[in-house]
């Protein structure tokens, strides 16, 4: 029997906003979430060893309503960030800042996480006891009552569950625990940064009567990106042959903040081997209107050390301007400064979300074109060029391949030579389409530009979830 910690929001009301986009709210609640709760309860050592045991297991079912009506509220509050510019007249160094608070209320307010593994001993005990010190998740405001038991995963009439599935079938991204969350935690707690700065996503989808039943599902190539973080553009909107200067600048922009202590993997240096961090911009891709203009950038960030991924998303997050949150400026040249907001939202739009590119596809088309690592000696020669190029970053041998100078997807970039980077100039490139035979997850980037954002693949076709 499995361990399962079930919440009654007494309000009737889930106070928790989306950390992509606090602008809307979370629902369902997020795993991780809870485990954070736990953790803020945590008393002693037999406390943490039920912590570390629970992370270590399959991400949890959800059991809860299956519709939750989203409300907002907005008003202006003192900010913590101190400013020369500060002028709230009770809080001298500080201002003002438009705060938004999203809100979800459920059809029935009982939820319920449910972990299958049966628990070792003493380990249900010491999660009632943390579980039973919790006096609200999410805000403040969202009284709940939370107690954790021995029990199977039974769903009452008027909830549904909500199951780990893969990236293709996915309806919501989730927030859950993993193996070594509570040391993340802990260090992000001793640098005084947020939580959410440690998060990792599952695809969840409402169970079904066919997926109630045990199936063996196809397997997903993952990326060699775990993370990619998106600024979305505010009141811009440029066209990608500008995506260079833009991905060039946000570089920039973060090795500064970096500074001496920047990992190999973010500055390049001595990393060699290894994938790089890269710097994206995301285009209007592959829609029925889709035009190629610019909706923001992105950041992903590959599988790193500890240590190194809290510096790479430390630098990012400190673009962030302290008078305004979520807010970011860019100077790019030769446009001037940009503003970006951040967390982007992740349905509006679609296309600057994580879930765009991240999700898993058999066929990806190329956004911006790919440059070739080498000069071909004969044009019979490029596809071997392109198939070297995509097993070098790890993809398995496409089925299928076509190769032409013209975009193969509404919205894709035309790029000048000029508008490539400039150690990737002199070099040939192309638009690409490939079909594999299993699913690869994204984001898909091939080629010599593909650091800084030229040869980003978009999934398409029969397999695009959208």
């Amino acid at each position: 029997m499995g361990v399962t910690i079930s919440i009654d929001l007494l309000s009737g009301v889930y106070d928790a906003a989306d950390p992509e986009d606090p602008r809307r709210a979370e629902w369902p609640p997020h795993p991780a979430r809870l485990y954070c709760a736990l953790v803020a309860a945590a008393r002693d050592e037999t406390d943490r060893a039920a912590l570390q045991w629970l992370e270590r297991q399959d991400p949890p079912l959800i059991i809860a309503a299956g519709q939750a009506q989203e409300t907002s509220r907005s008003g202006y509050v003192v900010v913590n960030a101190v400013s020369a510019k500060g002028g709230n007249q009770s809080h001298p160094g500080r201002t003002n800042g438009l705060r938004v608070r999203s809100s979800s209320i459920p059809a029935a307010s009982t939820v319920r996480i449910t972990w299958c593994e049966e628990a070792p001993a003493g380990a249900v005990e010491a999660l009632d006891r943390m579980a039973r010190r919790i006096p609200y998740l999410g805000r403040s405001t969202g009284i709940a009552l939370v107690a954790a038991a021995a029990a199977a995963d039974e769903c009452p009439e008027e909830l549904v569950v909500f199951e780990p599935c893969s990236l293709l079938d996915r309806e919501h991204m989730v927030r859950i625990p993993y193996p070594g969350f509570l040391s993340e935690l802990d260090s992000l707690f001793a640098a005084d940064r947020q939580a959410w700065e440690a998060s990792r996503y599952q695809p969840y989808r409402r169970r079904s009567a066919e997926s109630a039943a045990p199936a063996e599902t196809e397997a997903v190539i993952p990326s060699v990106y775990t993370e990619l973080v998106t600024l979305r553009f505010s009141g811009l909107a440029p066209q990608a042959s500008l995506t260079v200067p833009f991905t060039t600048a946000l570089r920039k922009a973060v090795l500064a903040v970096a500074g001496d202590s920047a990992p190999a993997a973010l500055h390049g240096h001595g990393a060699d081997g290894r994938p790089h961090v890269a710097f994206l911009a995301l285009p209007d891709v592959g829609g029925e209107y889709s035009d190629g203009h610019l909706l923001g950038l992105a950041v992903a960030v590959p599988d790193l050390p500890p240590a190194e991924r809290r510096a790479v998303l430390a630098a990012v997050g400190g673009l962030r301007r302290g008078e305004v949150e979520g807010t970011m400026t860019l100077n790019v040249p030769p446009i001037g400064k940009v503003e970006l907001l951040q967390p982007a939202e992740v349905y509006r739009p679609w296309g600057a979300s994580p879930q765009r590119w991240r999700r898993g596809s058999r066929r990806w088309v190329s956004a911006t074109p790919v440059v070739l690592d080498r000069f071909p000696k004969r044009p019979e020669a490029v596809e071997q060029e392109i198939r070297t190029g995509l097993r070098k970053v790890g993809l398995p041998e496409p089925l299928e391949i076509a190769i032409s100078k013209e975009p193969l997807v509404r919205g894709a970039a035309r790029i000048r030579p000029p508008d490539l980077p400039r150690r990737a100039q002199g070099r040939p490139y192309r638009h690409i389409a490939v079909t594999f035979d299993r699913r690869v997850s994204g984001p898909v980037l091939v080629g010599a530009g593909r650091y800084l954002g030229i040869g980003l693949l978009a999934p398409v076709g029969a397999d695009d979830d959208r």
